[in-house]
């Protein structure tokens, strides 16, 4: 080799440890910047002729786990999901109250209850009267609030997820402008990658999001339910038509008329999809805060109503028993309302079988009733109780006659097919006249029958509780004309009805299961509706704690292999150092030689 040539290797390798302590600058100037990527020089030999003459510096490169980076996101997506989740499940059971304490739902319960307990001991007396309202308005007062509280927290996860989405399209828009930048870049360059992964690592936490790296170095993005979300040919554009305002009746349907609003994908060739209603996000902040706000809040609301109808119901509902006669059973259904129930027992030679006749002149909802064995069957009795007895006798068959005396109807069978029993549930609407039962709560000032004349009564009933405004403290004692006023008949009834009656409520939100209803007291639902808040708020919070966990430790693997260590740059800084040193050594060296030759 001469020492032109030499020389030429030497001033290579100068201008390499150059561009080396100039990315080892700018990784120490970064170490604390998110997002950024440790950098390290590409040095190639330079060949020419076979011999070597150099080295040639082939740009900076990015040092990236990428399948550390894979699972980073994925748990980031993790992590969105089980913080929104958690935060939402601590502020529902914030508004049930913690069990046991004194602001709680179940406290609030139990101090009615004790106030018919004091009532029952003495029920003439004027106070104790006047507490039995009072702790009654006090309760109906906490329900409202609960379900209030309940629609506001569906109402800001239906903003949140507005700001979301707004968010989600800002992001594709910029993932889709770095792309592009990468992709003329030949897919090299360090910092244009940055800025990409920083915008995808951010979207992950929104959305679950599934990245596909082409041969040019730019990306297609898309969920793990398949919902392209970047390609080729550009973002897709999530819209979302949010509601103002939200009711216990506002739920998830089709994107087109739902009462809730609807995530709809409007891809770059003009076609569309339902996001929400397809379920096309899984994960992420907004899948959790669809949950919450479709699934998890629709369940606790549905809780409160079932309390609700079921304290309602409880006191103001009397049990009509059917009176044996000759092949079945006579069933006084005076007073009638709609909602109310007619059940019948019976034996046909293809077994036994309950039939539930419910007051409605429409078709029923599915589940009318807590039985999931009995057939329901809606009955008209506004239109007469002859036409009711003669729709009875055509629900129950050849094998049964159905007749009617006034408001009494009589339900037999014959041979094979025998009556085993018959009762009615019939709601006393006034404070006196029809027995000791009292409608103490109504509906927004209505009595509370059950009905499903305009839909089912009892959804977002616990919005609408109120303690009946018409009552005075007389009216819970006296109930008949001529009862005395210190007559413990009617106190003694409501007590037991909450403290001992059992009743079924209807599988909602995780108490009871389709199959096998909840079944016990008023205040044994309640307890297990409050209990089961607590527990699921405390199982979202270790969830999330736990998810925060695994995000972290990603998180310091990745930092690890990608991040910048300034220990490591400064070791990096010395080897620099002494290469430069030994370059510069070699050229002092090579001029000295070509001083000598000159010399000559």
């Amino acid at each position: 080799m001469s020492l032109a040539s030499a020389l030429s290797s030497t001033l290579s390798g100068l201008r390499a440890t150059q561009a080396q302590m100039e990315i080892i600058s700018g990784n120490v100037a970064n170490a604390d910047s998110v997002g950024y990527s440790r950098r390290v020089a590409v040095l190639n030999e330079s060949v020419a002729d076979g011999d070597v003459n150099g080295v040639r510096l082939g740009g900076a490169q990015r040092l990236l786990d990428v399948i550390l980076q894979r699972e980073l996101r994925a748990e980031s997506g993790g992590s969105g999901y089980s913080a929104a989740r958690a935060a939402f499940a601590d502020r529902l059971q914030l508004l049930f109250g913690t069990p046991g304490s004194s602001s709680s739902l179940d406290a609030l319960y139990n101090a009615f209850t004790q106030s018919l307990d004091t009532l029952t001991g003495d029920p003439s007396n004027s106070l104790a009267r006047s507490r039995v309202l009072s702790a009654a308005g006090s309760l109906a007062d906490s329900v409202n609030a609960i379900a209030n509280g309940i629609q506001q927290l569906r109402m800001d996860a239906e903003q949140t997820i507005g700001s979301d989405v707004q968010r989600v399209n800002e992001l594709l828009a910029g993932i889709q402008s770095s792309d592009a930048k990468v992709r003329a870049s030949g897919g090299k360059d360090p910092a244009l990658l940055d800025q990409r992964d920083a915008q995808i690592n951010e979207l992950s936490r929104l959305i679950d999001v599934k990245v596909a790296e082409g041969a040019d170095g730019g990306v297609t993005l898309s969920t793990q339910a398949g919902l392209t979300l970047l390609d080729a040919s550009g973002p897709t554009k999530l819209s979302f038509d949010g509601r103002g305002t939200l009711s216990a009746t506002s739920l998830l349907g089709a994107a087109t008329g739902s009462g809730v609003g609807a995530i709809v994908a409007t891809f770059p060739g003009g076609g569309t999809a339902d996001v929400t209603g397809q379920k096309l996000i899984r994960s992420g902040e907004i899948a959790a805060l669809l949950e919450m706000r479709d699934t998890t809040l629709v369940d606790a609301q549905a809780q409160l109503d079932e309390f609700a109808a079921g304290l309602s119901t409880a006191l103001s509902n009397r049990a009509v028993a059917g009176a044996p006669v000759a092949g079945g059973f006579t069933v006084d259904m005076t007073g009638v309302q709609p909602g109310n129930v007619l059940t019948v027992d019976v034996t046909t030679p293809g077994g036994s079988q309950r039939y539930s006749f419910v007051a409605a002149s429409g078709a029923l909802p599915s589940g009318a009733t807590a039985d999931p064995t009995d057939i329901e069957t809606p009955i008209d009795f506004a239109g007469g109780m002859a036409g009711a007895a003669s729709a009875i006798q055509a629900a129950l068959g050849a094998g049964f006659t159905v007749t009617q005396a006034g408001g009494v109807l009589t339900i037999a069978g014959a041979g094979a097919s025998v009556v085993n029993a018959a009762s009615a549930s019939i709601t006393n609407t006034g404070a006196s006249g029809a027995g000791p039962e009292l409608p103490l709560f109504t509906d927004g000032g209505a009595a509370y029958t059950g009905s499903f004349e305009t839909g089912s009564q009892k959804t977002g009933l616990s919005a609408r509780l109120r303690l009946n405004a018409g009552l005075t403290g007389q009216d819970l004692v006296v109930y008949a004309a001529g009862t005395p006023a210190g007559d413990a008949t009617r106190p003694t009834l409501l007590r037991d009805r909450l403290a001992s009656a059992a009743f079924a409520f209807a599988p909602v939100g995780g108490v009871g299961a389709p199959g096998a209803p909840f079944s016990g007291t008023v205040g044994a639902f309640l307890r297990r509706v409050v209990d089961q808040q607590g527990a699921n708020a405390a199982s979202a919070q270790r969830l999330n704690e736990g998810q925060q966990v695994v995000q972290a430790s990603i998180e310091s693997r990745f930092s690890k292999a990608s991040g910048v260590s300034v220990d490591q740059e400064l070791s990096s800084l010395v080897q620099v150092q002494n290469a430069y040193a030994a370059n510069a050594r070699i050229m002092s060296a090579i001029k000295e030689m070509m001083d000598v030759l000159m010399r000559l």
